[in-house]
């Protein structure tokens, strides 16, 4: 008997590492937020944005400016989207703002259109503009494939009290809340230590 495959698995199978590069482009624009011990703004202006393009492979032309009305939006949209991710993890805290978060998206999406690209191996979506705006575009692209290969709520922010990095959920049950081992251990470490704190206080 042919068994059936287990969808959230393959998910995590073919959106990890090195293999989705939807994946990759998200967490390393949402990971451009001050988190962790160093906490350092990567778009705090228009030539920092420029530089995160190009790392991520979507460098606008010479002739394209990258301002500081441009480093805003980024922050505005990376705001936007790591409010999603703590959404998809379960974080009470700030919750909040998720509607006014989602409502923000769909503005925004409304300004950075898509275009269907077909090929003989298959059909993506691509941003319809250069500069700037195409490399916004690529960022709703991303979540767009994302979505379609049931993977969306598995881009998280690790729930360890200091760090906030993005993350991609690699667990079979969509179950995982730190972004690796050290804060596991980290969160772990606190929760034993307030348990151990208030049956102290209690006895």
């Amino acid at each position: 008997m042919q068994q059936t495959p287990d969808l959230q698995q393959t998910a995590a199978d073919t959106c990890a590492g090195d293999v989705c590069r939807s994946s990759e482009l998200l967490l390393g624009f949402v990971n451009t937020a001050p988190h962790g011990s160093e906490r350092i703004e990567l778009l705090g202006d228009g030539a920092a944005l420029r530089a995160w393009m190009a790392g991520a492979g979507l460098e606008p032309g010479e002739d394209e400016p990258v301002t500081q009305a441009d480093a805003m939006a980024g922050r505005e949209l990376r705001d936007a989207l790591c409010t999603v991710f703590r959404d998809h993890s379960g974080c009470v805290e700030g919750a909040e703002l998720l509607p006014a978060a989602e409502a923000y998206l769909r503005r925004t999406a409304d300004r950075h259109p898509l275009t269907l690209r077909v090929t003989a191996g298959g059909c993506v979506l691509v941003p319809a503009q250069s500069g700037v705006l195409g490399a916004f575009g690529a960022l709703f692209a991303a979540a767009a494939d994302l979505a379609a290969r049931g993977a969306w709520a598995r881009m998280k922010m690790c729930a360890n009290k200091g760090c906030h990095s993005g993350f991609f959920d690699k667990t079979r049950n969509t179950s995982g809340l730190y972004c690796g081992t050290a804060c596991s251990s980290q969160a772990s470490q606190r929760a034993y230590r307030s348990r151990r704190k208030a049956t102290t206080g209690a006895a």
